[in-house]
């Protein structure tokens, strides 16, 4: 650990910016895991313009300086729709550190400190921005790499955010499924009674790429009722959800999207989403001069996915149709030739789809951990 002073420094001006977001660019240039995000995407997150998130939730972002080399990051989130839904709190997120105590409980005391300035006497963390996006901190599975979208942080980061006070709030985790596990005999009688009811049964489809925008807003319907009861979840805006749609359109594949209807209503819905990072790693985050070519002749030849997305209208739940879109699903997997595919973020608590999820025969592999901290 370094002798100089700790500085905090707001971001308010270009150079902090760009310091905000390429240090983890040099924090993690030696770790043979880390997957690099591409520049341009981490710019446009901070882009009001671009991320229509930005717009209704309040964020503070600092740097951490011992004496004259950036050592750290952190932004404090106030969300009006989670504290009016769920509890009076704050969040941290976006937290990069070396391993310097000093450093973090800095970084996380600007945090609390801008937290309790808007009234709220509890910080939540790591939450990058919001519920939607990427959650907890890699407690267990730091031996491999993250798959696309999911939280990636080297095991130093558990012990200083402890040291600094904060204690679990709740674990998800992540589970791996392989062509060559199967269903439990409970699921293949549930299959086989959906197949018995001929035309009454629900319908399965992929997402038809030429009805785009109607597809998207049917899952936007599903997602905010599906997804209401689970704890932390807040509705996305429509703003919101067609930014995230926009994102997976340039590497998805409609044949590993289901949408369940009944009837001519859509009432579930699955999405799993090639893993694009196994193509990203090779960039180091840099799309050109040639990194844009190499991205497109790699993504048909992915051989692993993230099964980020289960949902069931409430009303439709309990009948067995998470089951059936799962196994839509992992049949398409294995015709498009995946090696292995992994299941996250479920919540330790999501007891029904944890056990959707060990009756497809698929163990834990990663579990992050959410923490917490009364300010009071």
């Amino acid at each position: 650990m370094g002798t100089a002073a700790v500085r905090i420094v707001p971001v308010s001006n270009r150079r902090s910016e760009r310091g905000f977001r390429t240090l983890p660019y040099r924090l993690y240039r030696d770790d043979p895991n880390w997957v690099a995000p591409l520049r341009r995407d981490e710019a446009r997150r901070w882009s009001p313009a671009h991320n229509p998130a930005l717009r209704s939730r309040l964020v503070a972002r600092y740097l951490a300086y011992r004496g004259a080399r950036l050592a750290g990051r952190i932004a404090a989130v106030i969300d009006p729709a989670f504290i009016d839904r769920w509890e009076p709190a704050g969040f941290f997120g976006f937290f990069e550190c070396t391993d310097d105590a000093e450093i973090a409980q800095a970084l996380l005391l600007a945090a609390e400190e801008f937290v309790a300035r808007q009234g709220v006497a509890k910080v939540i963390g790591p939450v990058n921005l919001n519920t939607h996006e990427e959650v907890g901190l890699l407690v267990t599975g730091h031996d491999s790499p993250p798959t696309v979208l999911s939280p990636f942080q080297p095991p130093y980061y558990q012990r200083l955010i402890e040291q600094a006070g904060y204690t679990t709030a709740r674990d998800y985790h992540a589970y791996r499924w392989t062509p060559e596990a199967h269903p439990a005999p409970a699921v293949e009688r549930l299959l086989r009674r959906f197949a018995s009811q001929g035309p009454a049964s629900p319908r399965l489809r992929h997402l038809n790429p030429r009805q785009w925008d109607a597809d998207v807003r049917a899952i936007y319907r599903i997602y905010n009722d599906a997804f209401a009861g689970v704890w932390g979840f807040v509705p996305i805006s429509r703003e919101e959800f067609e930014a995230h749609a926009k994102g997976f359109r340039t590497f998805y594949r409609p044949e590993l999207v289901v949408i369940a209807e009944v009837g001519a209503e859509p009432v579930g819905f699955g999405l799993l989403l090639p893993d694009i990072n196994a193509a990203l790693r090779p960039l180091r985050g840099r799309l050109f001069p040639f990194g844009l070519l190499r991205l497109l002749r790699s993504v048909p030849r992915l051989s692993t996915g993230r099964f980020i997305l289960l949902g069931v209208c409430h009303g439709h739940t309990g009948r067995g149709l998470a089951a059936l879109i799962s196994q839509r699903l992992l049949e398409t997997v294995r015709q498009v030739g995946y090696e292995a595919v992994e299941l996250s973020l479920v919540q330790e608590s999501n007891d029904p789809v944890r056990h959707v999820i060990a009756a497809f025969g698929a163990p834990p592999a990663k579990t992050y951990r959410l923490y917490e901290k009364s300010l009071r």
